[in-house]
């Protein structure tokens, strides 16, 4: 009997508790809370989904509530779309929340063909509605409407002009007989794997103030406040094959590739390209490698790489005011800044004027002892060996340029222009200068008859 009367009292005191637990309140001052008021998603590319971003909704309360509905503002036109507590929907209703726990959710968005060049914000909020409360948690995207090539071929002389940026999938390809024309301000943004290959001719029109970006397509920070931005390996590179001649790049960025640009073996009495006040930053194997080609590089920022920033193989190349900076900390680096190799029977021809050549090694210039050809080194900023006379004409040896920033802030961040007491400052050539007249953002040298060495003038 007394059994009896014990389980009866714990199935009472159970109900009792249970019913506790299911008591939903319907206090007016009780409120949610949530990880956070507001969602922020980085460019999204129109017709194709964003990441998902997570948020959790919390009831700190001694008292379970229901939450009455959850309701995208204006889910038709913004491209949002959500995720509750494991319901999708545009309206969710009659969410339960226990006393002191919380609900996931999740957002999404997909941004609709625009017809806009530039970026355009996108704003929805997610409306609650509880015991008579509404709260709201707002979002936020930027819109940018593109044009999509996949495995696209330029087969005759076409232009590209900045109407709309492009999101290049798998390759671009112009063919032999084929000139391209990229125009200013076009932004090439490069798919994982994507590349450029070009057996005819690739012209590059940027200006200073409308530069050509060629840059890998994802946004955001990969993580903390490291952006994706300053992440090197994003897409593959430029490739110019044997057939190819008469390629010129003029105030274009390129960065975050793998391999930014492989030129490969040539013909060097022909003129393969023309490189101007062009910047090849950020790349996971190597910068610039050509393979007996005929090549100029005028007022060019080649810096940070894994491997060779620049890596020459026979043909002929001349630069003029160009800074070769090598400070890769993704990974240990492999090679010096500035790499001249041997070449088996081809000769090399290589004349460096007015440049800085600098980085994190001891050595940041390696010139093989098996070349065959000339070479010279006339007022540059050389961190290596130090060597007199011969092939190097008033160097500076190893001594720091000072730029103005080498990843200070620990996001990866570099600023290579000049701080004011560095030695490379009116220490270059002004006879070779003159050929030069504007650095690379478009500054005039020789203002007071003095030039700076590299590609940035004070």
């Amino acid at each position: 009997m007394k059994k009896h009367i014990l389980s009866a009292l714990f199935l009472l005191i159970v109900l009792v508790a249970c019913s506790d637990d299911d008591d939903f309140s319907s206090d007016q001052n009780l409120r949610l809370g949530f990880s956070a008021d507001s969602i922020a998603f980085d460019t999204v590319f129109t017709t194709i989904g964003s990441a998902t971003k997570q948020f959790k909704i919390h009831n700190r309360n001694n008292k379970s509530l229901v939450i009455e509905s959850a309701e995208l503002v204006n889910a038709a036109k913004s491209g949002f779309r959500m995720n509750i507590d494991g319901v999708k929907g545009t309206r969710i209703t009659n969410l339960e929340v226990l006393k002191n726990d919380s609900l996931f959710g999740f957002v999404e968005v997909t941004v609709n063909p625009l017809d806009e060049n530039s970026p355009v914000l996108i704003k929805d909020s997610i409306r609650f509605v509880t015991n008579g409360n509404v709260q709201y948690v707002h979002l936020e995207a930027v819109g940018q409407d593109v044009y999509i090539w996949k495995n696209r071929s330029v087969t005759k002389d076409s232009i590209i002009t900045n109407t709309k940026p492009l999101l290049v999938y798998d390759s671009l390809v112009v063919k032999k007989g084929a000139k391209a024309t990229i125009g200013e301000g076009v932004t090439l943004y490069m798919k994982a794997e994507a590349s450029i290959q070009v057996h005819g001719t690739l012209l590059v029109q940027g200006t200073i103030e409308n530069p050509v970006a060629i840059r890998g397509s994802r946004f955001g920070n990969i993580e903390g406040k490291i952006p994706y931005d300053n992440v090197p390996g994003q897409w593959d590179g430029i490739y110019f094959f044997p057939e190819s001649f008469g390629n010129r790049l003029e105030n274009v960025h390129i960065r975050n590739a793998n391999r930014s640009m492989t030129f490969y073996p040539s013909v060097a009495d022909m003129q393969k390209a023309v490189i101007y006040n062009t910047i090849v930053h950020n790349s996971y194997d190597y910068g610039i490698l050509a393979s007996n080609c005929r090549i100029d590089f005028t007022n060019g920022l080649f810096s940070n790489a894994r491997g060779a920033v620049v890596e020459l193989q026979g043909g002929e190349y001349n630069f003029w005011h160009c800074t070769i900076a090598n400070y890769f900390s993704w990974a240990s680096r492999g090679k010096e800044s500035m790499v001249l190799a041997h070449s088996g029977t081809n000769l090399l021809d290589c004349k460096v004027t007015n440049t800085i050549i600098y980085g994190s090694l001891s050595r940041e210039l390696l010139i093989d002892k098996a070349i065959q050809g000339d070479y010279s080194f006339i007022n540059c900023l050389i961190r290596g060996n130090e060597q007199a006379g011969g092939n190097f004409t008033d160097i500076i040896w190893n001594t720091a340029p000072l730029f103005l920033n080498l990843n200070k802030d620990k996001d990866y961040s570099y600023n290579f222009r000049l701080q004011e007491n560095s030695p490379a400052i009116a220490a270059g050539n002004q006879y070779y200068s003159q050929s030069v007249p504007y650095d690379i953002d478009g500054y005039p040298r020789l203002t007071d008859g003095s030039s700076n060495i590299g590609c940035y003038e004070h």
